[in-house]
């Protein structure tokens, strides 16, 4: 049996996975989401991930969503059992770089609160940031689970491994109307992916369309099986 292991973002909880996770079910798919600590250094976050695939007692097709690419790139990167990468509006950028850009570095956002050890995100920004399709009591849930981001997580950490994406066939899910990462970003982060799939979404798929992003998953989940089985 395959299973897909969905690693969240930053500031966000395993939680935002929950309508995925129903879909995938009820699909006979199983599933687990780390929660990734967010405290420390972009490795502490991509140990978890390595620790969750390490713990499988099966093969595994691993979903990242946004800041979640990071530590996916780092943490996947080798594991034997890992068959498919699955990039939904992530950073497929190199290993130990956590984002493309240092927020810490940007001009000041009323979305974000960056201090000088954690940084947070505005309650009364958030759906417009990064819920505007989705039903406003989904969205307030899934606010109400946002937790600090430690700053450190965007410092580079020194790594000779390469990036996960280079090693599994991935898959870019590219969010077309995506305010939190500009869809033309994600686009030029996908040309190094096997293949893209554009959903007509914020930021937050797994909320405004969950089923849709299961589907995603759960082809490549199929292929992958049927491939094994000889199908």
């Amino acid at each position: 049996m395959t299973t897909a292991v969905l690693v969240h973002g930053g500031w966000h909880s395993a939680s935002c996975w929950d309508l995925v996770r129903a879909e995938l079910t009820a699909d006979g798919i199983r599933s687990v989401a780390p929660q990734l600590p967010m405290t420390s250094t972009l490795d502490v976050d991509a140990a978890v991930v390595r620790e969750t695939l390490d713990s499988l007692d099966d093969d595994a097709v691993v979903v990242a969503h946004s800041w979640g690419g990071s530590p996916v790139t780092l943490g996947a990167s080798g594991a034997p059992n890992v068959r498919h990468l699955i990039y939904v509006a992530a950073f497929m950028i190199e290993a130990g770089r956590p984002a493309p850009v240092d927020m810490r570095e940007l001009p000041p956002m009323p979305a974000f609160d960056i201090g000088p050890e954690v940084a947070t995100v505005n309650p009364e920004y958030a759906f417009d940031a990064f819920y505007h399709d989705c039903d406003p009591e989904v969205a307030a849930a899934c606010t109400a689970q946002l937790r600090p981001f430690a700053c450190a997580g965007w410092d580079l950490v020194e790594t000779s491994v390469p990036p996960a994406w280079s090693l599994y066939p991935t898959t870019y899910v590219v969010c077309a109307k995506d305010r939190g990462v500009n869809p033309d970003d994600q686009r030029a982060m996908a040309a190094n992916a096997t293949d893209v799939v554009e959903l007509d979404t914020s930021h937050s798929p797994f909320l405004s369309q969950p089923r849709q992003v299961a589907d995603v998953i759960a082809e490549r989940v199929r292929l992958y099986s049927a491939a094994k089985h000889g199908a």
